[in-house]
């Protein structure tokens, strides 16, 4: 069937309702192993008869640089593998590197459990090609889920997301109740090809729990109707590709352009190179990633300031530890990106007069950086003539 045959809403976020199906399909995965060693005449438990921990305790993550999904492996229980991406020879976009993902389970071999893919996500990142790791799942008999945090309202995603489930293994797809149904935080859907797996799901979550992401989605659904919330899913359609073209105007007018990441069309992409350098007589600030650091890091606080919330502002060159890992590049899902850069998304609910009021301030926030910058080259050229006189 399609990833929508069966489903469940979970009153989680998306990185919980991503660990939860893991567990599920890690229990699931256990009897199987089980039943294979029974029909063997084997066993695969102790002397005591207890179950040793799982061999399968290998996730495998083609990185994807948001916190959660990897803390959600971590909280199942299991051992994350970050698959590097590669950054696409004719373009900007961040991609599946499919050979990385062929050598990582050749190298774990029976302790790969899953491997996680994402396709909905933030400039340059590009959607991983589910269609094809769907098919090397299926070859290789491990699982596979899809995190779409927010592609359920991108019609492009929905059909490559179909693909995989049709040409290859899809257990589990995943998407946020908020960023595609214009509710409160605290809801995900998980929709799988298989009964068994929702099942699953449904049985290992612990205790009791909220009705409030159920009644918060049923009632805005009642509210908007099939056709109310079709409207809003043509609507950003309609109006993503005059965003993009707007957020480009406002990068060329400041010497910036966008970046090229035609896959990915609900997350848009400038680059802020202007940032980096800053004055070319300022030797004080230090190397270049310092200056990047720094310059890009203060103009994403201007735009927060400025009340503009949901935009991204990736420096180039950072670097982040989380668990046992070190991602180097973070931000932009790949260690060695060219560029500083600024996303923004044009999602469900956007309106025409919000996204004119983002580029208006945004155009303002360029404009107040550069004389921020002018007066402290001014200031730091008078201390220097100060010093040498």
């Amino acid at each position: 069937g399609g990833p929508a045959s069966h489903g469940i809403l979970l009153p989680l976020c998306t990185g919980m309702s991503v660990a939860m199906t893991l567990a599920a399909i890690r229990d699931a995965r256990i009897e199987e192993d089980e039943a294979e060693a029974a029909a063997a005449g084997t066993t695969t438990a102790g002397n005591d008869g207890a179950l040793p921990p799982p061999t399968r305790d290998v996730v495998l993550w083609s990185r994807i640089d948001q916190k959660s999904c990897y803390k959600a492996i971590l909280s199942a229980g299991l051992r994350c593998v970050v698959v590097p991406t590669k950054v696409e020879r004719d373009t900007d976009e961040v991609v599946t590197d499919l050979d990385a993902v062929e050598s990582a389970l050749r190298t774990h071999g029976g302790r790969v459990l899953a491997v996680v893919t994402t396709a909905s996500c933030f400039a340059p990142r590009a959607p991983d090609s589910v269609d094809e790791v769907a098919r090397i799942c299926a070859r290789e008999g491990v699982a596979h889920l899809i995190n779409d945090a927010y592609g359920l309202q991108c019609g492009r995603t929905c059909k490559l997301i179909n693909r995989a489930c049709a040409v290859g293994r899809v257990d589990a797809v995943i998407c946020s109740t908020d960023k595609n149904f214009l509710v409160p935080v605290g809801g995900a859907v998980v929709m799988s090809p298989s009964e068994s797996v929702i099942q699953r799901v449904g049985k290992i979550y612990p205790g009791r729990a909220s009705s409030a992401p159920v009644l918060d989605l049923f009632i805005t659904l009642l509210s908007m109707g099939m056709d109310g919330y079709r409207s809003l899913l043509e609507e950003r359609a309609t109006y993503a590709e005059a965003f993009a073209k707007k957020f480009e105007e406002v990068a060329k007018k400041h010497g910036e352009r966008a970046l090229v990441c035609p896959r990915n069309t609900i997350s848009f992409g400038i680059t802020l190179d202007k940032l980096e350098g800053g004055d070319d007589d300022d030797g004080d600030i230090g190397g270049p990633e310092e200056k990047t650091s720094l310059d890009a890091s203060y103009f994403g606080s201007m735009l927060f300031t400025r009340c503009v919330s949901g935009t991204r502002v990736v420096p180039r060159s950072q670097t982040k530890k989380m668990g046992g890992d070190t991602f180097r590049g973070f931000g932009s899902s790949t260690e060695d990106f060219p560029h500083s850069y600024l996303t923004a998304a044009c999602a469900i609910g956007m309106t025409r007069d919000e996204a004119e009021e983002f580029f208006s301030r945004l155009d303002r926030a360029f404009k107040d950086f550069g004389d921020k910058r002018k007066k402290e080259a001014k200031r730091r050229r008078k201390k220097r003539e100060e010093a040498e006189a």
